[in-house]
């Protein structure tokens, strides 16, 4: 990656020299020109990329590995094959709420090549023949040209060794066949790629020559050049029909092949233009350059910021006209859901309803051609776009939740309703939605594996998540299957949570909202749960404690919930402690934003009853209140960490919320005497080192207090938690840093959006932290820049928040800059977000921050650790006004005006 270093911090460093009186009106923050200059250069520079159309991982139960677009709303993710192009589109809040309840696919729009430039097909149309056939898939569809995305063509009976023979009509001369395999049009099926064959030729249909032989075939499509041939007849001998890597294909053996193409010389068959493709996370677009039918093309795709359109641009080289079909399908693959098609004038269209449950969701695709030659036929948009032409590729989406309308009506119209003009008008606004999100704020920093990450992990939530829209699950918004890993639910115990890590320092807390939205309509159920349910969390201690099944108030969740207020997975695993991992995320906004509405109509509801149940669950033991609970799911113990840890931090802020509002102040008692016994988090002894532990040692069911090499449970207390900090006691920091050291979880599957952020909290190493974190991006990023393991999606994301915590943390009440940033690290950031709704910008260099300036978003009081240890500071108000600190013990304070912006630099 190349580019311009430190645009940020040298525009802070030039503006910095004239800052020289403590009545200076200027901040050193880059101007916003500046600020777009920089993040065109830092964003710009972050690409996916691929150079072959394998795209392996486009299809898939977890989060795809291909391109990905989306808009909170429509999930568009990159596929295809050979020579096509396939754009699988969902919807996300396109839930069946059938058994196995989850977010299911919804279909595909695919452009297809019709005919080919260069060399022709010289199969195209000949006749074919078969050992044997399936009865719905004769050997002529293995040379009708159809073939696109999901395409079946030739299909034999169960049994090997099978032929397909090609009759041309006359003798002809060709150079290369191609064949295309069955995964090339339907990438899942690889088990049915053709492993071993050997193609022969014949004058006469009775004396064969052999001219190639392939084994140990793995390619979806094959292109293989064989030197000059003159035959009238050409065969398949096919010997391994499939891989033989599942049970079907080793036990019921079918040759499947799409298509079986003959050419003379180059052209053809996808060949003749090196493919790119390009996951452009500045803009929001995928930007392919490949053949159709051998002409070359460029597209462009994008999703709208507002309207569910998703438009793919084809534009034909300057020499060649090119003809591509269009086809919209739905999705196959749960057993009593329905689908519907047609045509309606130039649009075609396909809708898709689950089965019936709790409810019944419809969505569906209506596709139409803007500009070039067209015809329509058979659900199927055929188009010829001039040499050097444009046309574009318009499909709306509609429907789903909880409507059991038609909603193909809605698809048409807007996708009827758009011309050239409105695209542009539309493109326009995602570019700028686009450009407004990478200006809500940004790091440079001066490395380029943590920039991939951070950029890349920034850009999956902000296309997954938006204000009004159904939460994004464990995979965000891009089904591909029916049938995704735990349905892509809300797991609660950490993982869904963990989507929304970094949002709040990122100064994009607005991204959040939907977990509210969902969690509320799962209110009433959490309610009945913890007053009918209790016993299922651990019967022997409910039993003993709650005779009645349960507690009088309160809520309990359970380990997955999904939209509409349903249950995903119904287990608690011995654990009460899904609503505090929920809770998690209201106190982060509240303290991150300090919006008072929220807090009184959406935030303090929700803590409330959250704390009612623990004031029941808690027992009170010796004078003090322990926590029985699970710390890893089916385990049980004393006093989880994890569990007590986010507890505390709840039970301060709602007593903190309780006041401001003025409420309940008959309960705050109550809530402070629960505060003040509650059990310590627990410690044990590893290898001669004091760590903390899962839960009281010798309570836990299976004996173990600290599991090494295990995911980081026992310092969730940290984070999430919030109950130890950059500003706590260095003793107990110590404890942590030991702890990480003993758990060495860094590479653990389900760590990667914890241990980090737990680590930075309580200033591990700096340098051996970003070391450790740049080792598990480099070794498990995708293509598209995802960090990746076989369970997990889109909760990598949350460590975006380990990097935000190494630039700008504030912990009891004191707001650090680079407080774990290796001292010899240049690095910069604009407009971070810091509790009590403070914006924050920053730049370091040679060992020292340039500056730090901060806009008061309500007008709290600013306390800041000096920067510049033992040296005085200045402070400018921005655009005029003097500002007198305190400065003690190296901490500056000073009173702050909603909406104002302060500049402190070093004396």
């Amino acid at each position: 990656m190349i580019r311009t270093r430190g645009l940020a911090m040298a525009s802070a460093l030039a503006l910095l020299a004239g800052l020289t009186t403590a009545t200076s009106a200027q901040a050193a923050t880059p101007t916003p020109d500046q600020q777009w200059s920089a993040v065109q250069s830092l964003v710009g520079a972050v690409k996916g990329r691929w150079t072959n159309q394998a795209y392996a991982g486009s299809v898939t139960d977890t989060m795809p590995d291909t391109a990905l677009l989306g808009n909170g709303d429509v999930g568009v993710v990159s596929g295809g094959g050979e020579g096509f192009k396939t754009f699988r589109i969902a919807k996300g809040d396109f839930w069946t709420a059938s058994a196995n309840r989850s977010l299911v696919a919804l279909g595909s729009v695919s452009i297809n090549p019709v005919g080919s430039a260069g060399s022709p097909n010289l199969a195209l149309g000949s006749t074919a023949t078969a050992s044997s056939s399936h009865s719905s898939f004769p050997p002529s569809r293995a040379v009708n040209g159809a073939w696109g995305a999901g395409y079946e063509g030739w299909v034999s009976n169960i049994g090997k060794p099978q032929t397909i023979t090609l009759d041309l009509g006359s003798a002809k001369t060709f150079t290369r066949y191609l064949l295309r395999h069955d995964a090339a049009a339907r990438p899942a099926e690889t088990a049915n790629t053709t492993k071993d064959w050997t193609l022969q030729t014949s004058t006469d249909n009775a004396t064969w020559t052999t001219r190639d032989t392939v084994t140990n075939n793995t390619a979806a499509t094959t292109d293989r050049t064989i030197g000059s041939v003159t035959a009238r007849y050409v065969r398949l001998a096919i010997s391994e029909p499939t891989q033989g890597t599942t049970s079907d294909s080793l036990t019921n053996p079918r040759a499947r092949i799409g298509q079986f193409e003959l050419y003379n010389g180059t052209g053809g068959g996808g060949g003749g233009t090196s493919f790119l493709e390009e996951q452009n996370i500045l803009k929001g677009d995928v930007d392919t350059t490949m053949s159709l039918g051998g002409a070359p093309v460029t597209m462009r795709t994008w999703v709208g910021a507002t309207d569910n359109l998703v438009v793919t641009r084809i534009q034909a080289a300057a020499a060649t006209t090119v003809r591509v079909s269009n086809t919209t399908q739905i999705q196959n693959g749960r057993s009593g859901f329905t689908s519907t098609s047609g045509t309606s004038g130039g649009t075609i269209w396909a809708a898709r309803q689950t089965s019936s449950g709790l409810w019944t969701s419809r969505a569906a695709l209506a596709t139409r051609v803007i500009g070039g030659t067209q015809s329509v036929a058979n659900n199927q948009i055929t188009v010829s776009i001039p040499a050097g032409g444009v046309v574009d590729v318009v499909t709306g989406v509609a429907g789903g939740g909880t409507s059991t309308s038609d909603p193909a009506p809605a698809a048409r119209s807007l996708a009827d309703a758009q011309s050239a003009a409105s695209l542009d008008t539309q493109y326009n606004a995602h570019l700028e939605w686009w450009k407004q999100y990478w200006l809500k704020s940004y790091v440079d920093l001066d490395d380029d594996v943590l920039e991939r990450y951070y950029y890349a992990a920034q850009y999956f939530i902000g296309s997954s998540s938006r204000a009004g829209k159904t939460a994004p699950g464990l995979f965000g918004i891009w089904a591909t299957t029916d049938y995704p890993l735990w349905g892509g639910d809300m797991h609660l115990n950490y993982n869904w949570i963990a989507n929304f890590y970094g949002v709040y320092s990122s100064n994009r807390p607005e991204l959040a909202l939907p977990v509210f939205d969902l969690v509320s309509a799962y209110l009433p159920e959490a309610r009945r749960r913890a007053t009918q349910d209790l016993r299922r969390v651990n019967t022997g201690y409910v039993n003993g404690r709650f005779p009645s099944g349960g507690v009088p108030s309160g809520v309990l969740f359970p380990v997955g919930i999904a939209p509409n207020g349903s249950t995903a997975d119904d287990n608690y695993h011995q654990q009460v402690g899904n609503s505090l991992f929920t809770a998690t995320q209201y106190v982060a906004y509240w303290q991150y934003t300090r919006d008072q509405t929220w807090l009184s109509q959406r935030g303090y509801p929700f803590m409330k009853e959250v704390v009612t149940f623990f004031q029941h669950w808690l027992q009170l033991e010796n004078n003090r209140f322990n926590l029985y609970s699970g710390p890893h799911e089916g385990t049980w113990a004393r006093n989880s960490s994890a569990d007590l840890g986010m507890l505390r931090t709840l039970l301060a802020t709602t007593i903190d919320a309780s006041t401001r509002l003025n409420v309940d102040s008959g309960l705050r008692a109550t809530w402070q005497d629960m505060l003040n016994r509650l059990a310590p988090i627990p410690r044990t002894t590893y290898n001669g080192v004091q760590v903390f532990a899962l839960g009281d040692p010798g309570t836990l069911s299976d004996g173990r207090a600290i599991r090494p090499g295990d995911n980081t449970v026992n310092l969730e207390f940290v984070h999430p938690g919030e109950a130890l900090g950059i500003n706590g006691p260095a003793a107990d920091r110590q404890v942590a840093i030991q702890t990480l050291d003993a758990m060495n979880s860094w590479g653990q599957d389900n760590s990667f959006p914890k241990v980090f952020t737990q680590a930075a909290r309580v200033g591990y190493p700096a340098q051996s932290l970003i070391d450790r974190l740049k080792t598990q991006i480099t070794n498990r990023s995708a293509a598209n820049l995802r960090v990746t393991d076989p369970h997990h999606g889109l909760e990598k994301s949350g460590a975006v928040e380990a990097i935000n915590s190494m630039l700008l943390q504030s912990d009891l009440g004191i707001l650090r800059v680079f407080p774990v940033w290796p001292s010899g690290k240049n690095g910069s950031f604009v407009k971070l977000r810091a509790k009590d709704g403070f914006v924050v910008s920053s730049a370091r260099s040679g060992g020292q921050a340039a500056y730090v300036d901060v806009t008061s978003t309500v007008g709290a009081q600013l306390r800041l650790q000096n920067p510049w240890p033992g040296r005085g500071v200045t402070v400018v108000r921005v655009g005029g006004g003097s500002v007198t600190p305190s400065l003690s013990n190296d901490v500056i304070t000073f009173s702050t005006v909603a909406g104002a912006t302060y500049s402190i630099t070093p004396n």
